[in-house]
C-alpha cells in the first residue's frame, strides 16, 4: 500500500514509539489522526508535527470506549495500534485495568475498522517468549506468560488472527523487544535505558535488579518506526506476525557500563537489588522472517542509539534547569 496520501490513524500517538511514528508518516506524505488519552503520552511530544504545512488531527479519547474507537476510524486507511497500558507493576497489581486497555481495547478497535472498512491494521506486541529455550528466539518459539501485560498483549494478537481470518481485515503483529529513544517515559516503570540515564543525569547510579546478568535485545525507535512502515507498505504479510528487534543480546550490566561510559561517570558504580519475579533470562529474537518479508533491517547499533538517546535527555534537562554545577563538569558532546 502507497502511504502517500494515506489517511492514517495513530493510536498512542502522543506516546514516545507512536510521536515518533507520526513523525515518520507524515514525511511520507499521510494525514495523520492521533487519539490518544494522554495516560502515558504529552502533548509536547507532538505539538512540533501542527504547523503552516500539516493540519495533524488529535482526538483525546480512550480506546475503551466503543463509540470513540468507531468515529476515530471513519475514511481511515490504516490503523497503527500504539496505545497501550505498559506499566509491568500496575499490570500485576491492576490486571482488570491491563486488560481492558490492552486486550478489551484492541478488540473496540478491530471491530470499529471492520465496521468502517479500514484496509489495514499494525498492531504493537511485545515479547510474549518468557525464559528462551533456545536463542535466538524465533515467532514459532512455545509461548511462556509471565505477567498479565503479556497475556493482555497476546489476547489482543488472537484477537487480530480472528479479524483477519473470520473478517479478512488485513492485520500485522509487530512484537517488540525492548525500545529505547529520544520521549521515552520512565513514568511507566519501563525502559531500563531511560531510567538509567535518567539517574545518572541526577548524579545517582543505576539500580539493577537481580545480578544484572538477564539480557535484553534492544532497539533503538527509529528501526522500530521503520518496521512499521513497511509493515503498512507490503503486500503479502497480512495475518502475520514478526519479531522486530536486533537480534542482539546484551546485559543489563552491561547497558549500565555504556550508559555510564558516555556519561563520563564511571565513578557511579550501580546498585543491585533483588530481582523482579516477572522479569524473563534472556532474550534475543530471530529476525530472518522480518527480513525475508518486509525488507527490515535494523540500522542503529547499541552505542550510536545510546548516545543519541543520552545527549537528548542531557540537552532537555539543560533547557528546563540549566547546567547545574555538577552538569559543568561533564561536557558530552564529544563522548
Amino acid at each position: 500500500m502507497k502511504l502517500d496520501g494515506c489517511q492514517v490513524l495513530v493510536t498512542g500517538g502522543a506516546g514516545f514509539v507512536g510521536s515518533h511514528l507520526s513523525e515518520a508518516l507524515l514525511k511520507k506524505g499521510c494525514n495523520i489522526t492521533i487519539f490518544d488519552n494522554l495516560s502515558n503520552g504529552h502533548m509536547e511530544n507532538i505539538s512540533h508535527l501542527s504547523n503552516g504545512e500539516n493540519d495533524v488531527n488529535f482526538i483525546k479519547e480512550d480506546v475503551r470506549k466503543f463509540e470513540a474507537c468507531l468515529n476515530a476510524v471513519e475514511d481511515v486507511d490504516i490503523v497503527f495500534h500504539e496505545a497501550a497500558q505498559i506499566n509491568p507493576v500496575l499490570a500485576v497489581e491492576q490486571p482488570f485495568y491491563d486488560f481492558a486497555v490492552n486486550a478489551y481495547g484492541t478488540l473496540n478497535l478491530l471491530e470499529a475498522c471492520r465496521r468502517k472498512n479500514v484496509e489495514k491494521f499494525i498492531f504493537a506486541s511485545t515479547n510474549v517468549y518468557g525464559n528462551p529455550k533456545y536463542l535466538p528466539v524465533d515467532e514459532n518459539h512455545p509461548i511462556e506468560l509471565l505477567s498479565p501485560y503479556a497475556a493482555s498483549k497476546l489476547s489482543g494478537e488472537g484477537y487480530c488472527i480472528v479479524y483477519h481470518e473470520t473478517y479478512g481485515l488485513k492485520t500485522v503483529r509487530l512484537r517488540y523487544t525492548n525500545i529505547y529513544g529520544p520521549r521515552q517515559s520512565s513514568r511507566s516503570g519501563s525502559g531500563a535505558v531511560v531510567i538509567f540515564i535518567e539517574r545518572v543525569l541526577k548524579g545517582e547510579p543505576p539500580v539493577i535488579f537481580g545480578s544484572g546478568e538477564h539480557t535484553r535485545d534492544f532497539i533503538y525507535v527509529d528501526d522500530v518506526v521503520e518496521a512499521n512502515l513497511l509493515a503498512a507498505e507490503k503486500s503479502g504479510d497480512e495475518g502475520e506476525v514478526f519479531n522486530i528487534g536486533t537480534g542482539k543480546e546484551t546485559s543489563i550490566n552491561a547497558l549500565s557500563k555504556l550508559v555510564l561510559e558516555i556519561a563520563q561517570r564511571g565513578d557511579l558504580a550501580p546498585i543491585y537489588r533483588p530481582a523482579r519475579s516477572a522479569d524473563f533470562s534472556r532474550c534475543a529474537v530471530e529476525i530472518s522472517k522480518a527480513r525475508s518479508m518486509l525488507v527490515f533491517e535494523p540500522k542503529i547499533s547499541l552505542k550510536e542509539g545510546l548516545k543519541k538517546t543520552f545527549h537528548w535527555y542531557y540537552n532537555k534537562l539543560r533547557s528546563k534547569r540549566g547546567k547545574t554545577r555538577n552538569e559543568a563538569n561533564h561536557t558530552f558532546e564529544n563522548s
